[in-house]
């Protein structure tokens, strides 16, 4: 594995498909941020140019929606599809690295994705029950962005704890 930032980026992206070993916390967040990076770069140069450069002021809304439709819309919802697989396999390896088992990554990353999904509509018609629409709403809008909010902190919580394999492995070394 290579030391340079692009490196680690690059060594992700060969193992999208790989469950198996480690992934340090440099690969991992190298990974994370580089995406990151790139997304707003291409959303905050695309608006920049097409609205900012190409439009005059009575084509400015006009090109913003464009934009909104043909660039930021695709790139909101594909890009999470491209990256759900390394990120993944990443997150998983990352998981065994710090020692624990991959499940602690996928499942909590699964759960949000597919369970809370799918539990939102059944605490939506029980709340109906009780409640008019609007505060159904709202409540159900709170325990999402409860749940998503504790999702996020434990991965990341989880995703920056130190190396637990080389310190096994160092600590071998000390007893033998």
């Amino acid at each position: 594995m290579s030391d340079s930032l692009w490196g680690r980026y690059w060594s992700a992206w060969k193992k999208s498909f790989v469950y198996r070993g480690c992934a340090t916390r440099q690969e991992f967040w190298s990974f994370i941020i580089l995406n990151l990076l790139i997304f707003l770069f291409i959303s905050f140069g695309s608006y920049f140019l097409l609205v900012d450069v190409i439009a005059d002021k009575t084509s400015a809304g006009g090109l913003a929606m464009v934009w909104a439709y043909f660039i930021y819309l695709p790139l909101r919802t594909f890009g999470p599809l491209v990256l759900l697989l390394p990120v993944l396999a990443l997150g998983v390896r990352r998981m065994h690295d710090i020692g624990k088992s991959g499940w602690w990554f996928g499942g909590l990353a699964l759960t949000k994705l597919f369970v809370l999904p799918i539990l939102s509509p059944l605490v939506y018609y029980v709340l109906r029950h009780f409640l008019d629409d609007a505060n159904s709403r709202k409540i159900l809008g709170g325990v999402n962005m409860g749940f998503s909010i504790i999702v996020a902190v434990a991965l990341v919580w989880l995703c920056c704890k130190p190396t637990k394999i080389k310190d096994l492995a160092s600590s071998s070394d000390v007893m033998n």
